[in-house]
């Protein structure tokens, strides 16, 4: 290990180690064996990190200082990017990695090359494995400075640079908690643990997702006005949509109005209310119409996290007004003001007024540019944290906590939103790009890894007609977030999003956030010959969605078990899979085979088999066991209670003599290697299904 650090003006200055002090200790976190080392150089600048080991994770603290013993002379400070550098000459032993890095100001994606210097700048996450064991680094972004991993830096240029900057300037002291490294042999429950064990160090700015409840609104089919009419938006197109949604029969249950609605100037908001030119008579009239006539139940708005893109015009009314709320950075932009005391008066103001208008709930976008507005002004931290402090107390306020987080994948971001349980997790759905969908879920499920402990990804919305259609749904079935369209006028298949929901438009939402299968957890799909798996949980069960979204065309050999679901090792499990119906059991340690054509996709049950019969659920749903509420049996018999009527398929070592619905004796079909099936779809609301053998 080394340090390097960056001064103002000054070339990057190498400190030499001098000696490492060891102690142990107990706090809210465990026992730990504390190790300090010591860098300087000569008395001006010094660095000290301390290494606080817990046994199966370690914390890293850094304080950097800059003596100055004349304060009427040029002081020197750290530079604003880059202040201190942890560098590290090799990690031994890495079989393969998986690294998640911010790309741009708003998204990040994987990397999975296990060359170090290949590391990509602003990596905010990285797991390798090495024998079977898993080691997790995952940089922290605190109060104030922004952690940060990349490749080189160690000797030779070889290894890795773990990163502090503020991106404020003029600091002659760096303090911060800088890392979490965590070592373990599940990858998932080392994710969790060492996201927990930062937040809880830090007093938790940020609550983990575990701890958040997921908002009612995002627990129903929505659909987004963007991709259906870009900044075109207007209330004759929105009403338009939500009535062929009622001609359809499609119980959508929010509408999302995106960018385009508001009354700006010179790419700056200039107030409150709709665009007078496209919501005539204001944006309650269009909320009015869409649930009273229509049966909308909620209704949001979009906004950027300073109002508009380039903030708020200083020539409006809305400066006049609420001026001592907002802030003029030093470009001249007028912004929500760098505290959340004085800030959440604007938002108070605007959220307020949307509220009065009918508003439910809201998108808030452009979360990133934060620092862009205010960096050297603020550091990275406490602007985040302000911004975010300020708007989440309105949104709690005025919408229940209910808000989908955007183009904020910046480390800043994700660490300093208190409450919030939705954000985004990936780049854009890109409905004209012809292979925009292996981007897309590539970026979702990788990024779900480090992004899933802090919230419900949101994997955006998606078109029902549209040459990646099926595999685009079938990635919202098993996302575990939000499920939403952005169909234009005319361009509506409810087929296709019926497996996803039941009769009254609410989500069959699988438990948890989707991630990739162990054995492509750290290899990537677009290059390696591997599928994109993804598994979760649909109540009890497993469910595992496998993509094709290698590059060159060729037909893909593929493989599954049981242990691709984390609690399933052991287990034997009825598989099913929902395209082919094909069914059959499969016991601990065993493999189903299977091909995927470029470009297809894959959805399969794994249902633990407990007793002669084992339900598999609404098998005209993609998660099909989610519909089963519970399960009891007696001598004879089997019963199972399930939300809503439809095609049940159950498992069973035998023949039923007979099998109820509700009381009413149903047609038994065979699918097929002890797998039956009845049509009950005649039952909207809840089912009792009573299953008879001699």
């Amino acid at each position: 290990m080394g340090i390097t650090v960056s001064l103002d003006g000054e070339a990057p200055l190498k400190l030499v180690y001098q000696s490492t002090d060891q102690t142990k200790g107990v706090n809210k976190l465990g026992t730990f064996d504390e190790y300090t080392l010591h860098f300087y150089k000569d008395t001006e600048v010094s660095v000290i990190v301390k290494l606080r080991n817990y046994g199966e994770f370690l914390l890293g603290f850094v304080d950097g200082r800059i003596a100055s013993e004349n304060p009427f002379m040029r002081r020197k400070s750290f530079s604003g990017k880059g202040s201190i550098a942890i560098t590290i000459d090799e990690i031994e032993g890495i079989h393969s990695l998986m690294a998640n890095y911010q790309h741009n100001d708003w998204w990040t994606r994987p990397h999975f090359d296990p060359d170090l210097t290949k590391l990509p700048a602003q990596t905010v996450s990285l797991l390798w494995e090495s024998d079977s064991t898993y080691y997790r680094l995952l940089p922290v972004s605190g109060p104030v400075f922004r952690t940060d991993l990349k490749g080189g830096g160690g000797a030779e240029g070889k290894g890795m640079s773990v990163m502090l900057s503020s991106y404020q300037g003029g600091l002659q002291r760096v303090e911060a908690l800088a890392f979490v490294l965590g070592i373990g042999d599940d990858p998932y429950t080392l994710a969790d643990r060492t996201t927990d064990a930062a937040l809880k160090e830090l007093d938790y700015p940020v609550l983990p997702r575990e701890r958040k409840s997921y908002p009612e609104v995002l627990d129903y089919l929505g659909w987004c006005s963007w991709d259906a009419f870009y900044q075109k938006v207007d209330e004759r197109g929105v009403l338009a949509k939500a009535e062929e949604f009622n001609d359809l029969g499609l119980p959508v249950r929010w509408m999302m109005i995106d960018d385009g609605w508001s009354t700006i100037k010179e790419g700056k908001l200039q107030g409150f209310d709709a665009n007078i030119d496209k919501f005539p008579e204001g944006i309650a009239h269009t909320v009015a119409m869409l649930k009273d006539k229509y049966g909308v139940k909620w209704v949001g708005v979009w906004h950027t996290i300073v109002g508009y893109w380039g903030g708020i015009h200083p020539d409006s009314s809305l400066a006049k007004t609420l001026g001592h709320y907002l802030y003029r950075t030093a470009d001249g932009s007028l912004v929500p003001y760098p505290d959340p005391a004085i800030g959440f008066g604007f938002w108070h103001a605007w959220h307020g007024y949307l509220q009065r208008q009918g508003i439910n709930f809201v998108k808030v976008d452009s979360q990133a540019a934060i620092n862009n507005f205010l960096q050297y002004e603020r550091s990275v931290g406490a602007s985040s944290a302000a911004a975010h402090q300020a708007i989440e107390a309105s949104v709690a306020l005025h919408f229940d906590n209910t808000m989908i987080n955007c183009m904020g994948m910046a480390a800043e971001n994700i660490w300093h939103r208190p409450k919030s349980a939705v954000s985004r997790n990936s780049d854009d759905f890109m409905p004209k790009s012809q292979n925009g969908f292996r981007e897309h879920a590539l970026q979702n499920a990788y990024n779900s890894y480090y992004h899933g402990s802090f919230y419900w990804g949101d994997w955006d919305m998606f078109w029902t007609i549209n040459h990646d259609d099926q595999q685009n749904a079938v990635l919202r079935a098993i996302s575990g977030g939000p499920v939403y369209i952005s169909d234009a006028l005319g361009q509506t298949n409810p087929s296709l999003l019926l497996p996803l929901l039941y009769n009254d438009g609410k989500l069959i939402r699988c438990a948890r956030t989707a991630l990739p299968t162990m054995d492509c957890l750290t290899k990537d799909p677009t290059r390696d010959a591997v599928p994109l798996k993804i598994w979760n949980y649909a109540g009890e069960a497993g469910i595992i969605a496998a993509f094709h979204i290698g590059e060159g065309g060729k037909t893909l050999a593929c493989s599954l078990s049981a242990s691709d679901i984390p609690s399933f090792t052991d287990k034997r499990v009825v598989l099913y899979e929902y395209f082919s119906q094909a069914c059959r059991l499969l016991e601990p340690g065993e493999s189903l085979s299977f091909m995927l054509e470029p470009d297809a996709c894959k959805l399969f049950l794994l249902v633990e088999v407990k007793g002669k019969v084992t339900p598999l659920g609404l098998v005209n749903k993609y998660a099909s066991p989610h519909a089963i509420m519970n399960q009891w049996s007696k001598e004879g018999s089997d019963t199972i209670r399930l939300r809503e009527g439809g095609r049940f398929a159950f498992h069973m070592q035998g023949v039923p003599t007979r099998v109820l619905a509700n009381g009413e004796e149903q047609q038994l079909i065979s699918i097929g290697n002890d797998v039956f099936e009845i049509v009950c779809d005649g039952f909207q609301q809840e089912v009792v299904i009573e299953i008879n053998w001699d």
